[in-house]
């Protein structure tokens, strides 16, 4: 191995598209309901634009799960910042559903692109390959971001004269900046996985190598209990701020999403400071009943109007979720070949975007059906089940010894 003094700076510099790429793909979340209001169509159907998004990043995630262990880790992160500025380009340019369906498909291809291999690269880059620092900077991006991209999207739209435009247009720059400091700055760390390039261009089983069955499995639970809480709250947040305000308001939307995704990757960062190599079974415990906890005060804080109730109880559930989704990434880092990572990063993004959508567009489905409030209860309660569920099977190992 070599034993030259690495640079912080690819990997500082992977971290930050990691975090805006995540950016860019929560930027209309504040939009929403204006697009909703503007187009005369239902909330349904706008949770359906968000839903294709997470869908299109299983695309790339489902066929080109080894691409990066085969042709290198920046061929694949640029072309995916490619389309994530051609995406801001057209989402600031559409004038109707169909095109925002269409913009957030390619912003899906760009995202599935970016994140299973920048993942991977974070732990390459890091100057030691530290695989527990990589997978906390890989999944406290990914929350951060989130956040970020929320909150700037509604103080951008808030002082804007085009708030369904220039959100884009910021969110577009920064990203066109990383795409050049990516090609001048970042190194190569990988090329050397299947052995042809068509033995990575072709639909991914969603299988993990032999021995790491069960610790997949578990970092698969703790991810989709984290991952559809994220995707209910960034579906649905313009209409819970909405019902709890009376009115479309960007920042009470962003207040909102940011709470609950900031408190996730400030948990993460917190838990780091103490974890050792044992401290995922603790991780799931601590996260799953932080999760429930969140949850049953945000239903409360929904059914009595309460803005300032439902961001603290936002913000209880992002600790909750933050910590679920760092022990589950740090399974995967820690269980993973150095010659699969890619793949095996890819296979636990599949869960996690499919745990982005659907519970979503169920949600909104629900929403239009029963209610706002009570398909919030509902999909809380489901959720919950679930975050259960990965405490019975850790309580079961810690019996085993």
């Amino acid at each position: 191995m070599d034993s030259t003094p690495r640079s912080w700076t690819p990997f500082v510099l992977m971290a930050l598209v990691v975090m805006s790429a995540l950016m860019s793909s929560a930027t209309p979340s504040p939009l929403y309901v204006d697009y909703q209001e503007a187009w005369a169509t239902s909330g349904t159907m706008i949770t359906v634009v968000y839903a294709v998004y997470a869908l299109a990043v299983l695309v790339p995630l489902l066929l080109l799960g080894r691409l990066s262990d085969a042709i290198g880790r920046r061929p694949v992160v640029i072309t995916g910042l490619v389309l994530l500025v051609l995406s801001m380009i057209s989402l600031a340019a559409a004038p109707s559903v169909a095109w925002l369906i269409a913009a957030r498909v390619v912003q899906g291809l760009g995202v599935g692109l970016v994140t299973g291999s920048a993942a991977a690269a974070i732990i390459e880059l890091h100057p030691t390959r530290n695989a527990r620092v990589g997978a906390l900077t890989s999944s406290s991006t990914t929350n951060f971001g989130i956040a970020a991209g929320v909150l700037l999207a509604g103080v951008v739209a808030t002082v804007s004269s085009s708030p369904l435009v220039h959100p884009y247009v910021v969110m577009g720059v920064a990203l066109a900046a990383l795409l050049v400091g990516v090609v001048f700055l970042v190194p190569e760390t990988s090329g050397t996985g299947p052995e042809t390039l068509r033995d990575a261009v072709r639909v991914q089983r969603i299988a993990v190598p032999a021995g790491a069955g069960p610790a997949f499995a578990l970092a698969a639970v703790c991810v989709i209990a984290s991952w559809s809480v994220g995707g209910v709250f960034l579906g649905l947040g313009g209409a819970i701020a909405k019902d709890l305000v009376g009115r479309s308001d960007y920042l009470v939307t962003g207040l909102v999403v940011a709470s609950l995704q900031a408190a996730a990757a400030l948990a993460q960062l917190a838990w780091n400071l103490r974890a050792g190599q044992e401290q995922w079974r603790r991780g799931v415990a601590i996260g799953g009943a932080t999760l429930v906890v969140g949850l049953a005060s945000a239903s409360l804080a929904l059914e009595a109007a309460s803005v300032p109730g439902f961001v603290v109880a936002s913000a209880v559930t992002g600790v909750g979720m933050g910590l679920l989704f760092l022990m589950g990434t740090s399974l995967v880092a820690q269980n993973a070949p150095d010659s699969a990572r890619g793949e095996v990063f890819s296979a636990l993004f599949v869960v996690a975007y499919l745990s982005l959508g659907v519970p979503a567009v169920v949600a909104a489905l629900l929403s239009e059906v029963i209610g706002l409030t009570t398909a919030f209860h509902l999909m809380s309660l489901v959720v919950s089940v679930i975050a259960v569920g990965a405490l019975v099977v850790v309580a079961r190992q810690a019996r085993r010894g």
